[in-house]
């Protein structure tokens, strides 16, 4: 009995441990999300505390950050974790996305420098990139790390992975702000990280409102879509050398689909990947699928059906290449990646009008993915 009692009352000591106390990274951080589970806020008077949890070890932290106002003394006695005075300043951006959330916020302002800056479609974004307000940094893999330390940034805003290694710029002393949004498992859980860009930069009353309005159209979407009379099939993407990939069945692009109507011919695997399948693999599965849905980067021209066919002819043995089911978004021109992000009711939107066109007017159109014609 005794034994009994010792157990429950560590149990109980566990979960009752507060974010503002000295708590080990093991702890399983508290809740207060309505979707994402990737990150948790605790306010504890005087400065909050922002826990990110290790995508791949989800009972373990991945950082911790304590967020103080820039105009507030330091408290005398705070736990262990990378101090940020808020809200920021000057900031490096590595994905084009976190921009876009930024942006919604009005937050924009404070992008220094971005990787990557090829695949940004946001027009704000392109004409601060244009003018030099914006700095080019290079790859998001191999960032130019001159321009990155002549920026003065306060923080390097980036999306961690599994083992991976954040190379020099991790040596500059400059705190690195992991969001870890791509890992959620649903459209409306990545949202909501929006908040967590709210603490960083001074407007979480806008990030919450903003969300709870997304939310709201969003479920509204998912309502009209269940009201279909059929689910097409779909599978996406394009062969990339001798590898297919498509998400996985819980992944939130396969939440995306299956909120749109969609059978997703992948639903049924575990993870929130991808899937590395070969074409014979994609093709058996796939060959009478209704659509076929892909991004690309080409800042030239839109592609067209005979572009695929001449890089890789087999395309032609899916039913949706000649039955007039394929679709296609240029990132480069479409902000498809951004707005995936912060505002997934309006990608939904575009899924649903591929899917369902009944359920809308007929002067209604996409805004990303245009059909791919001849």
């Amino acid at each position: 009995m005794r034994n009994i009692v010792i157990i429950l009352l560590s149990a109980f000591l566990l979960f009752a441990s507060v974010s503002c106390g000295k708590r080990t990274p093991e702890a399983l951080m508290a809740g207060g999300n309505r979707y994402a589970r990737g990150f948790s806020l605790s306010d504890c008077g005087g400065y909050k505390i922002l826990d990110i949890r290790n995508p791949w070890d989800t009972v373990r932290l991945l950082h911790r950050y304590l967020l103080v106002p820039k105009d507030a003394v330091l408290p005398d006695s705070m736990p262990d974790g990378t101090l940020l005075r808020t809200p920021l300043g000057r900031v490096a951006v590595y994905a084009s996305q976190h921009c876009a959330v930024m942006g919604r916020l009005g937050a924009v302002g404070s992008v220094a420098g971005i990787c990557d800056a090829y695949y940004v479609a946001d027009t704000a974004v392109k004409a601060r990139l244009g003018s030099g307000e914006i700095a080019d940094l290079g790859s998001s893999f191999l960032p130019d790390m001159e321009r990155l330390v002549s920026l003065s940034a306060e923080a390097i805003i980036l999306s961690p992975y599994k083992d991976g290694s954040y190379g020099k710029a991790g040596e500059l002393g400059i705190p690195l702000v992991e969001i870890a949004d791509y890992m959620e498992n649903t459209p409306l859980a990545r949202a909501e990280w929006i908040k967590v860009f709210g603490e960083l930069f001074g407007c979480a009353g806008m990030a919450d409102s903003l969300f709870s309005a997304t939310c709201s159209r969003y479920d509204s979407l998912a309502a009209m879509a269940k009201g279909a009379d059929s689910r097409p099939t779909l599978f996406g993407e394009l062969k990339t050398g001798g590898v297919w990939y498509q998400p996985c069945g819980g992944s939130y692009m396969a939440a995306l689909y299956r909120d749109a109507g969609i059978d997703y011919l992948w639903s049924d695997t575990p993870g929130t990947g991808s899937l590395s399948l070969s074409f014979e693999e994609v093709l058996s599965r796939a060959a009478r699928a209704d659509l076929w849905v892909f991004k690309y980067a080409d800042e030239t021209r839109d592609r067209r059906l005979s572009d695929l066919y001449r890089e890789f002819a087999p395309y032609a043995e899916f039913d949706a290449f000649n039955n007039g089911g394929v679709w296609g978004c240029n990132s480069v021109k479409y902000p498809f990646f951004e707005d995936l992000a912060v505002s997934p009711d309006r990608v939904l939107r575009d899924f649903m009008l591929m899917a369902h066109p009944e359920l809308f007017s007929a002067d209604d159109t996409t805004c990303y993915f245009k059909r791919i014609e001849k």
